[in-house]
């Protein structure tokens, strides 16, 4: 399951956001993103997503954050 980990430590599944993310040189990044308790098709997000250090990943065996994309 997709996982948002802001810097403040707060943890978000996955189907209840939306996010976009970007292309860089070395992977991806995630751009923007916002939490919403309902998502719907054609939502936008608002939110910078460096301003809240914010990044994707999944939740592993040892109950750790592991990051799918790049740090800021």
């Amino acid at each position: 399951m997709i996982v948002f980990k802001l810097a403040n430590g707060n943890v978000y599944p996955g189907e209840k956001c939306i996010w976009r993310t970007a292309q860089t040189a070395t992977g991806y990044k995630l751009s923007h993103w916002e939490p919403h308790t309902n998502v719907a098709a054609g939502n936008a997000p608002t939110v910078n997503s460096a301003t809240i250090g914010a990044k994707m990943g999944y939740i592993g065996k040892s109950g750790r954050f592991v990051a799918y994309t790049e740090d800021f």
